[in-house]
C-alpha cells in the first residue's frame, strides 16, 4: 500500500492516539485505536466524533499499521487517554469489599 508520508512501524495498542495517513494533520483529526485483529488490522474511531462529518461519528475503521502515523510527528499533542484495554483496568479494579459484620461490633 503507498503512503503519502513514509510508512509508520510502530505497534500501537488499544487507547493510543493515532492519525492516518490521509487525514489532515489537525488535533480534530486524532483517532484512537480500539483494538487489533489476529491479521494485523487495527480498528480505529475519531477521538473527536463531533467535529467529524455525521456519517464518520460512530464509524469504526479498519487501519493499516502503515498509514497510522503517530501524531507528534506532525506537531499534535495528545491528551491523555482515559481508554484503557479491558484486560489492563480489569487488573486495577478495586477488590470487593466484605459484606459488613450484623450485630455488635468488639469496639462498641
Amino acid at each position: 500500500m503507498a503512503t503519502i508520508h513514509p510508512s509508520n512501524v510502530i505497534e500501537w495498542r488499544p487507547g493510543d492516539y493515532v492519525i492516518h495517513d490521509a487525514d489532515a494533520k489537525r488535533a480534530d483529526m486524532l483517532m484512537f485505536v480500539i483494538g487489533r485483529s489476529a491479521s494485523g488490522v487495527y480498528r480505529t474511531r475519531y477521538a473527536f466524533p463531533a467535529e467529524q462529518p455525521k456519517c464518520w461519528r460512530r464509524k469504526v475503521w479498519r487501519n493499516t499499521l502503515e498509514s497510522l502515523h503517530d501524531p507528534r510527528r506532525f506537531g499534535i499533542n495528545t491528551p491523555i487517554s482515559a481508554i484503557k484495554p479491558a484486560v489492563q483496568a480489569s487488573a486495577e479494579a478495586r477488590p470487593r469489599a466484605s459484606t459488613p459484620a450484623r450485630g455488635p461490633s468488639a469496639t462498641s
